[in-house]
């Protein structure tokens, strides 16, 4: 079973979203698409998003 990182999305534009890893309490902006594909692959959970 592969573990999931949890993380909380912070801001997010049409080209970069800055993300927050709850275990390590650090924050990284990283790409979209890369955000995306690591969520559809199961890598990321989301546990919150801005509104």
């Amino acid at each position: 079973m592969k573990r999931k990182i949890k993380v909380k999305v912070l801001k997010e534009n049409s080209s970069r979203v800055t993300v927050k890893f709850m275990s390590l309490n650090r924050k990284m902006p990283m790409p979209r698409a890369d955000f995306e594909k690591h969520v559809k692959d199961g890598l990321y959970e989301v546990v919150s998003r801005p509104e």
